[in-house]
């Protein structure tokens, strides 16, 4: 992987995204997730402002960082007394945090190349762990993420469970196995792993050649998986604006408490109905942007990477019989994803 140029582009703005940025504006100060406690040959960091710096022992990493490696990078981040993150090179991995059920949650993202994950001990909620097709949830376990740049995922547990879950349909896994997904689709059957660790390079370049054989299946993965994100979206979209109708509704009830009743009344209307209004709301921005994040990391880090992929064939073979397809089916994803998944992201994000 050569060193990634991180452009910006003004994304469009919607009445959504003022809105969410505003709920945004009164969230807490994101706390640290982890540490970065070793590193070799190039790693860096990128921001949520976008700013992009070489990564240093002792950095502290926050929701929505991102951990780059090259060639010849490798970063093991910990978090003290609970987890060890061991990032290989030509690896991207984000800390990510979504709401479930009131209950904040970091998910550590892989959007491409190897993560070795050990927890020590887990605090309350699990952790979740992703990749542009997957997400799983673990129980103290060690086990390995291989995310590939066609979109397949593949996970394989030393010891404790790991449930992996991909289009709805979740897969357990115990001591010694794995599993392993294809974009857009359901988790494949468990395998038995072998005692020698999986060599990413080499299952990287299988998936490569599979989608290679067949590029308009493997975009239609590609296509279904965005498609899923989409729906999350929507759904979320569709509960914000519900609830920032209800927001002003109560709102003007509010002023008029106060107006008739007095600053006492006012108050106690506040604390009981519309601070949780307002919580509802920043809890459905996380989402929306947790979302939206993972589209883009699908968009960014699979679907541009094969485009681009099939752009170099291009040039050497101006007959490729599916290129008329593959075009018109690449250009949809990204209708898709212009329409409904960038106004939800800012300038820093992209």
């Amino acid at each position: 992987m050569t060193r990634l140029h991180l452009l910006t582009k003004r994304s469009t703005g919607t009445v959504l995204l003022t809105l969410i940025l505003l709920a945004a504006a009164a969230l807490p100060a994101a706390a640290q997730v982890a540490s970065i406690d070793y590193l070799q040959g190039w790693v860096d960091l990128r921001y949520p402002s976008g700013d992009v710096v070489e990564a240093m022992i002792g950095d502290e990493l926050k929701k929505d960082d991102t951990v780059i490696t090259g060639d010849d990078g490798t970063a093991t981040l910990v978090r003290p007394g609970a987890a060890e993150i061991i990032i290989s090179p030509n690896s991207v991995f984000s800390i990510r945090e979504i709401d479930s059920g009131g209950q904040k949650e970091t998910v550590m993202h892989t959007a491409l190349g190897s993560v070795k994950f050990k927890f020590m001990r887990l605090f309350g909620v699990e952790p979740r762990i992703s990749t542009p097709s997957t997400v799983a949830g673990v129980r103290g376990t060690e086990f390995s993420v291989y995310a590939g740049d066609e979109g397949s995922a593949l996970f394989t547990v030393d010891s404790g469970e790991v449930m992996v879950t991909s289009q709805g349909i979740p897969v357990v896994l115990f001591e010694g196995e794995g599993v392993e997904v294809k974009a857009g689709r359901p988790p494949g059957e468990k395998f038995e792993k072998k005692g020698r660790p999986i060599d990413y390079s080499s299952w990287a370049q299988e998936k490569q050649a599979e989608f290679s054989a067949d590029p308009i299946a493997g975009l239609r993965g590609i296509e279904r998986q965005m498609d899923g994100y989409i729906r999350e979206v929507e759904n979320l979209e569709y509960a914000f604006a519900e609830n920032r109708k209800l927001l002003i509704q109560e709102r003007e009830k509010l002023a008029e408490i106060n107006k008739n009743q007095g600053q006492e009344a006012s108050n106690k209307y506040y604390s009981d109905v519309i601070s949780s209004i307002e919580q509802q709301e920043s809890t459905l921005f996380l989402n929306i942007r947790y979302w939206s994040l993972s589209a883009f990391s699908l968009k960014r880090y699979v679907n541009g990477k094969q485009y681009m992929l099939t752009k170099a064939k291009m040039l050497a073979d101006d007959n490729l019989s599916y290129i008329d397809d593959y075009m018109v089916l690449h250009q949809r994803i990204l209708e898709k994803f212009s329409a409904h998944i960038l106004p939800n992201l800012s300038m820093e994000d992209i």
